[in-house]
């Protein structure tokens, strides 16, 4: 026997019963179901995996102007006049009139080589935050000649990186922080504006790193101890609640010191080794 839907009659026209509408509000439910499942899946992932989550949030012009910038302070080449230019770099920006990378900051010596103590910290860092030793080595060199300039200790530069941008140079807050440190260009423009009046960029490496530097000088003078001096960078001063985040700098700090200890120490062995076995050698001879 045939089954026929029930329907209802309405003002003499016939309209599906309430079943109909039933099927089709389930329907709708499952759909939401499974696409929040997909969704906490997805996540899932992508939280569980660093390179994933890099291809996913990176896209590749972003990466290749990274690359183009990283590669620009690591040899040095602003020392001849060579100057790159990006799309992005042709935009002006509303902080200040020059490119994205004033060539003014741009040279970084890399003649001298890095000390086993530095060797050790761009090693411990770029498997730390899965960023090229190459990248990390040139932010290391410009955190010691910044710290040693500005006065102020540069595995707590480091550390500061870390904490905020995880040695991105390019990012950027809601806020509107900026950078490897993630400076306030609205609020720290004079700072900027005196090391290059008229071209400058929150997303030069060096001056980012000196504004940022300054700004910790600073705020530590003002409120007598580099803690009570980073709850003022995170903005604590304003808001009352630093989040914990001169705790999670300072054990940064601390893990990169010891890196920086470990790497002398090797080093002191293995000089030790080998003027041992000269030593021996030419006893025997």
């Amino acid at each position: 026997m045939k089954q026929y839907e029930t329907v209802l009659s309405v003002n003499g026209q016939q309209v599906p019963s309430q079943s109909f509408f039933k099927s089709f509000r389930n329907a709708l439910t499952g759909l939401g179901v499974a696409t929040s499942v997909f969704s906490a899946g997805a996540v899932a992932i992508l939280l569980s995996n660093a390179e994933l989550r890099s291809q996913v949030f990176f896209s590749a012009p972003v990466q290749a102007v990274f690359a183009a910038e990283i590669d620009l302070l690591s040899a040095g080449l602003a020392a001849s006049g060579v100057q790159v230019v990006s799309t992005a770099a042709a935009a002006q920006t509303k902080q200040g009139s020059g490119s994205l990378v004033p060539v003014k900051f741009n040279a970084l010596d890399t003649s001298k080589p890095l000390t086993a103590g530095q060797r050790q910290i761009t090693s411990y860092l770029a498997k730390r935050y899965s960023v090229s030793p190459e990248a990390v080595e040139s932010i290391v060199r410009l955190a010691y000649k910044v710290g040693k300039e500005e006065k102020v200790e540069p595995t707590l530069i480091l550390a500061v990186v870390g904490i905020e941008s995880s040695y991105n140079p390019f990012a950027a807050s809601p806020v509107g922080a900026r950078g490897l440190m993630q400076v306030m260009p609205k609020i720290h423009k004079d700072k900027f504006e005196a090391l290059s009046p008229g071209d400058w960029s929150p997303l030069n490496p060096e001056m980012n790193m000196r504004v940022g530097a300054k700004i910790i000088r600073e705020y530590t003078r003002r409120t007598g101890s580099v803690s009570a001096g980073l709850r003022w960078y995170v903005g604590a001063a304003i808001h009352g609640n630093d989040g914990g985040y001169p705790g999670k700098v300072l054990a940064l700090k601390s893990r990169i010191d010891g890196a920086f200890q470990q790497g002398h120490m090797v080093a002191s062995r293995e000089k030790a080794e080998k003027v041992s076995v000269v030593a021996t050698t030419g006893s025997e001879s």
